[in-house]
């Protein structure tokens, strides 16, 4: 059987992406346990702002597996969410991707705020990146949210909240689950990907010859 060299192209980007695009986060789908105490260092940390806003680990509804978070609001000017140490490093310059899929289960319109943070570690403190999202279906939808490590940046935390700080809002329900966070591939090193892709299927051309 003749192998076609771009088909065996296609896969070895593919795979190469892959690599490229590793997920930096433990337990990315909350299956195994999470905490409240001690150390966020490749473990999710619940937090919460006490008996009226509350993070945690619950099996009604995940997207996949059997676990997932949920995360709730009970009245204005509370918060919940779940953030992670990533404890490996991360370089000045280096463009990170913090996904992930969320749902609003409480069966009315969403009334609160999701708050999507990438957490720049350093010396001096490097600034956080934050994103504020004000809406949220009823079905599980992905977030993203992209950001440079600034100067100074060694490490990251990323936290997923929710809050029901601004004006009007209260209750809120929200599941959260599969997140994924990974180091952007440079144009550069994607375009050598596929100069060595290229070169790999001249040769085989040559073999056939």
């Amino acid at each position: 059987m003749r192998k076609n060299p771009l088909a065996a192209l296609a896969v070895f980007m593919l795979f190469a992406s892959q690599a490229t695009a590793q997920n930096l986060v433990e337990n990315p789908s909350f299956e195994d346990p999470t905490v409240s105490m001690g150390s966020a260092n490749d473990v999710w940390f619940r937090f919460g702002a006490g008996a009226n806003g509350t993070s945690s680990e619950s099996t009604v509804m995940p997207r996949t597996g059997s676990r997932h978070i949920a995360l709730q609001l009970v009245g204005a000017s509370q918060f919940a969410g779940v953030f992670q140490n990533l404890n490996t490093t991360i370089n000045p310059g280096q463009i990170v991707n913090f996904s992930g899929w969320a749902k609003n289960a409480t069966g009315a319109a969403f009334n609160a705020t999701q708050e999507i943070k990438l957490e720049w570690q350093g010396t001096p403190n490097p600034p956080q990146n934050f994103l504020a999202d004000l809406t949220l279906g009823s079905d599980y939808e992905m977030f993203s949210h992209t950001g440079v490590a600034p100067t100074g940046t060694t490490g990251l935390v990323v936290t997923y909240a929710i809050a029901s700080g601004g004006p009007g809002q209260g209750d809120a329900l929200v599941y959260l689950d599969d997140i994924t966070v990974t180091i952007v591939p440079e144009p550069a090193t994607v375009g050598l990907v596929g100069l060595g892709s290229l070169g790999l299927v001249a040769v085989a051309r040559r073999r056939r010859k």
